[in-house]
């Protein structure tokens, strides 16, 4: 090799060094300073996103804050079992022809059996029922029908103590 570059000729040898040199600096930008660039404005982006996330939410935290010291306390308790305001409250979220049953399990705890109910207007009533009657699920089992947006329920439902 260095026979090779002895053997060039001067002129030849400045035009491989400043080529070389050319190809290095090159390759040192498309390899690192390239990549380098692109992963600091992602994560320029990335951190202004999540500045406006953090001045959203903190605009928002006394209207959370009034909610909840005013939401939970402000309507009067349903003094009805269990049992009854769940059937109700299925049959007035329109899903009372799906509701195959509603069985006592135990002293403040329901099962509820729907058979080709709505999926979305079913966990819709289903999210909104738990978060305002102090319920939470504790069963769980959906399967689809075949038909779309179909599904067969088994549900069981605790009272909050």
């Amino acid at each position: 090799m260095k026979d090779w570059w002895l053997g060039l000729s001067e002129r030849d040898r400045r035009v491989l060094g400043i080529g070389g040199a050319l190809a290095a600096m090159l390759l040192l930008y498309a390899l690192a300073w390239l990549p380098l660039d692109r992963a600091r404005e992602s994560l320029r982006l990335q951190a202004a996103a999540t500045d406006a996330s953090l001045r959203w939410m903190q605009s928002a935290a006394p209207e959370v804050q009034r909610l909840r010291s005013g939401g939970a306390g402000s309507t009067t308790p349903d003094s009805r079992s269990l049992l009854a305001r769940v059937d109700a409250g299925a049959r007035a979220a329109g899903l009372g022809g799906a509701l195959l049953r509603v069985e006592p399990v135990a002293d403040g705890q329901v099962r509820l059996v729907f058979q080709q109910a709505g999926f979305d207007p079913l966990m819709s009533w289903l999210e909104s029922f738990a978060r305002s009657d102090g319920v939470r699920v504790t069963e769980l089992n959906v399967q689809s029908t075949g038909a779309t947006g179909q599904v067969d329920a088994r549900i069981g439902l605790e009272q909050r103590r």
